[in-house]
């Protein structure tokens, strides 16, 4: 990885592990609710891929951050990095706010993400290459060109047939269930760095000099009122 050093990845791995927007939805990735899908539609090209199981073993429950040691090996191809940059800078495009999503590195996040030896991880793992290979599959049928050649334009129709889920049609449950799930893992990547966090003005984390100078007016103005909603009495500082 020449961008971004794997020190990076492993404590934006433990970070985002964490976080509500990478768990969320992963019991629809793996397994399969009980009931079975519906017969694919003539045009759903999704194959579920049947991947080599990753054997390397974990860091542990206390990694050393300042002197990482990372036993697994990262497994994604350039072409499917491309792919990812490429989803990334549609799902979390640059604004006045913050960087694009590909300019965060977040396929550098999702290759140690599906790499790592970890049960969730590996769930993610086969539905994310799965969907990986979707995205091609599907481009290649409508336009003749894999998904990272394709304009934007044909691009975003290949997401809208799987990112609104009252338009998903018969054949593309398992894609529509892909696209949550990147959504989900881009978003908790993202909202885990700096830059993510300073997009949503969160003012935590951040250390104080000298004696505790107390809640601001505005915070303490905050839990009054709550306080009162609850028929407590207000806090005097």
């Amino acid at each position: 990885m020449s961008e971004i050093s794997r020190r990076v990845t492993l404590a934006w791995f433990a970070a985002a592990s964490t976080g509500p927007l990478v768990l969320e939805g992963c019991a629809t990735a793996e397994p399969m609710p009980p009931a079975p899908p519906p017969p694919a539609a003539p045009a759903s090209l999704w194959k579920d891929l049947t991947l080599a199981p990753v054997t390397a073993s974990g860091y542990g429950h206390d990694p050393n951050l300042n002197k990482p040691v990372i036993p697994w090996p990262l497994t994604l191809e350039p072409q499917q990095r491309e792919v990812l940059r490429i989803a990334a800078d549609m799902m979390l495009p640059v604004d006045a706010h913050s960087p694009s999503g590909a300019a965060l590195h977040l396929d550098a996040f999702l290759d140690e993400w599906v790499s790592a030896p970890y049960p969730l991880q590996q769930a993610d793992r086969r539905l994310i290459l799965s969907g990986l290979a979707w995205l091609d599959a599907e481009s290649n049928q409508r336009f003749h060109v894999n998904f990272a050649q394709a304009s934007d334009t044909q691009r975003r129709e290949v997401f809208d047939l799987v990112a609104f889920r009252a338009k998903v049609q018969p054949g593309y449950r398992r894609a529509a269930q892909f696209f949550v799930r990147l959504r989900a893992l881009m978003l908790g990547g993202f909202y885990s760095q700096p830059e993510g966090i300073a997009d949503i003005g969160y003012k935590g984390n951040v250390p104080t000099s000298g004696m505790y100078p107390g809640p601001t007016p505005e915070a303490l103005a905050h839990l009054n009122a709550a306080l009162t909603k609850l028929g407590l009495k207000p806090v005097k500082i």
